[in-house]
């Protein structure tokens, strides 16, 4: 099998190659990113003989149309802005493919391409990620529990005591963040979904240590846009994502989006048009990576409730990510990466045959996932209460 990773060499697509390089069947792993350099150097750092680097403008549609030629499977861990282009050139290929998610919008546009994938014969997986991704299977874990699902709120709790030098230290894609913060949050709701005002919800919420007691705010993400579908059979009535920041960072980035630096228009400043995001993004990647031991935490959780043989139930599923030892990475990049690429080789070896674009939650069998997760200490939690909660 022949396995591509658009964004091979960021800091979440590293670890998908890196997972991959660990299965024995994958016979190429092209790690296919835009700084060919950084890419070089992230397979040398591997050592793997079956990693074969490419450069590669994912807005170069015959650069990709001829980058995919042959493989088995694309995984994008590229900006969620430029799925679209990624996942029309594989259904043209007849490739399959799997992306961190897409933020709401993105993850709904290409959910209108289900059934050109299914056309095409492939499988699209929107949102394979620790949130979306770990979460969706998490929910699928739930719902299959129950015979009617009456809400999923979905809740992240992260917390980072890792040393640095640097001012703000993003968990991850600054420019997604920044969408998380400006953009509109939507709950879903009896049939529909409502738009929340950015940074609105604020919710404290108990997480396991070392996270704790922690204030959520609603996020834009892409469980929402797909668990109402996935789910819509066991009448599915509200869907809603919080995140809790670790406290520093979301003070720090507020303080920053009130004065502007969220903002995606351009500005003149003397006399020299600038995007404030993008000033703000290159600042961040001046300061150099450090390489101090990672000192967060990720709690991915679910509530459901809904009922069960005539009665009310809520499940709780949650997963407790810390900092992978053996890789000497963070938990949100392990949680962030390696899912994507457990289920990447799920879809080459035939193990996915559910056809369509679609969040994980209804195609990637849950037994298997989580079989494989476990490989890496990831155990899942649940506590279930009955009656009225």
């Amino acid at each position: 099998m022949h396995i591509i990773v658009l964004g091979g060499a960021g800091a979440m697509g590293r670890v998908t190659v890196r997972t991959l390089s660990e299965y024995d069947d994958v016979e190429q792993i092209t790690l296919a990113d835009y700084h060919e350099e950084r890419a070089r150097e992230v397979a040398a750092a591997l050592r793997c003989p079956s990693i074969v680097v490419k450069q590669i403008d994912v807005t170069d549609e015959d650069a990709l149309a001829h980058l995919l030629r042959g493989a088995s499977v694309v995984l994008s861990a590229v900006d969620y802005i430029y799925n679209l282009p990624v996942l029309r050139a594989c259904i043209r290929a007849k490739v399959h493919y799997a992306d961190l998610g897409g933020l709401f919008h993105m993850s709904r546009t290409l959910m209108a391409l289900d059934a050109e994938a299914k056309e095409a014969g492939i499988t699209a997986v929107l949102g394979m990620g620790g949130t979306p991704g770990i979460t969706n299977m998490l929910a699928r874990l739930a719902v299959e529990c129950l015979e009617r699902v009456e809400s999923i709120k979905v809740q992240l709790g992260c917390s980072d005591n890792t040393p640095s030098s640097a001012p703000l230290v993003a968990p991850y894609s600054i420019r997604t963040i920044l969408d998380e913060f400006t953009k509109e949050p939507q709950v879903f709701q009896d049939g529909q979904w409502y738009a929340q005002a950015p940074l609105s919800g604020q919710e404290e919420i108990d997480f396991p240590p070392p996270v704790g007691r922690a204030t959520a705010i609603y996020s834009l993400h892409s469980e929402c846009a797909t668990f109402p579908v996935s789910f819509q059979d066991k009448g599915i009535r509200y869907v809603s994502f919080k995140i809790a920041f670790p406290g520093d960072f979301m003070s720090k980035l507020k303080f920053l989006v009130d004065l502007g630096f969220g903002s995606s228009e351009p500005m003149t400043v003397r006399g020299v048009k600038v995007v404030p995001r993008e000033v703000l993004a290159t600042l961040l990647e001046r300061f150099p990576a450090e390489r101090a031991e990672p000192q967060d935490c990720d709690v991915l959780r679910v509530v459901v409730e809904g009922e069960s043989g005539g009665q009310r139930q809520q499940i709780i599923n949650q997963m407790i990510v810390l900092p992978y030892r053996r890789w000497g990475i963070s938990a949100g990049a392990f949680d962030t990466g390696m899912p994507l690429g457990v289920v990447g080789h799920m879809l080459a070896s035939g193990e996915i045959s559910e056809r369509g674009a679609m969040g994980p939650e209804r195609c990637v069998p849950v037994a298997p996932f989580f079989a494989a997760l476990e490989r890496y200490d990831l155990h899942v939690e649940t506590k279930i209460t009955e009656g009225n909660v």
